[in-house]
């Protein structure tokens, strides 16, 4: 999960099943998951199928980049999803977390949170593309998921939102005008999920 042929297509519709992963198949596979420390680094890398001015994303489809976590258990359903990872618009650098990616070759670092419960998770991380956002209905989600395999840790379980259901049309990071200061920009969603660190090592 997911299939390849729906990694490069954006997602409009946030009453769509297609906001959660795009993907019809939340089957958990163990063969299939990553193995990560709670609390490590880990990397997360965006590439496109096709070939274009910017094999990661469209140059101009700037916005935000977020990353959450839900309990595989859960098969992504419900209030599951808690957010891990959020970065929006750098008014030091003029740059945009998609700005950022490009430069970095899709490469995204984030860290799993040290005192969630071990277990079998879905990560699913999004850019939002902006470039069209100024009419309402026209923002665009690229979600993708991942499987992990939890280690160490604690005995936290995050509280989370619905995805789909939690984003609305008009909510301001979604319905939003881009201008040459972009710098009151709020990124949609709830709050980074803020937890202890109760295993700290680096995983890849």
């Amino acid at each position: 999960m997911p299939y390849w042929s729906q990694n490069n297509y954006p997602v409009t519709d946030l009453s769509s099943k297609d906001l959660m992963c795009r993907t019809s198949d939340m089957t958990w596979s163990s063969a299939n998951a990553c193995p990560v420390a709670a609390g490590s680094q880990m990397s997360v890398i965006w590439n496109r199928i096709k070939k274009g001015t910017s094999n990661i994303i469209a140059a101009s489809h700037t916005g935000p980049c977020i990353v959450y976590m839900a309990k595989a258990e859960s098969k992504g359903e419900g209030n599951a999803w808690f957010k891990i990872f959020e970065e929006g618009y750098d008014s030091s650098s003029k740059e945009w977390c998609t700005d950022k990616l490009i430069a970095n070759d899709g490469k995204l670092d984030i860290t799993i949170p040290g005192d969630i419960k071990a277990g079998s998770y879905y990560l699913r991380t999004e850019i939002i593309a902006l470039h069209a956002a100024r009419h309402e209905g026209k923002c665009q989600f690229y979600p993708n998921c991942a499987q992990l395999e939890v280690t160490g840790g604690g005995s936290a379980v995050p509280d989370g939102v619905a995805l789909p259901g939690y984003y609305k049309s008009d909510d301001p990071g979604i319905l939003y005008a881009r201008s040459s200061d972009n710098s009151g920009y709020v990124i949609p969603g709830p709050p980074v999920y803020e937890g202890g660190a109760e295993s700290s090592s680096s995983s890849s």
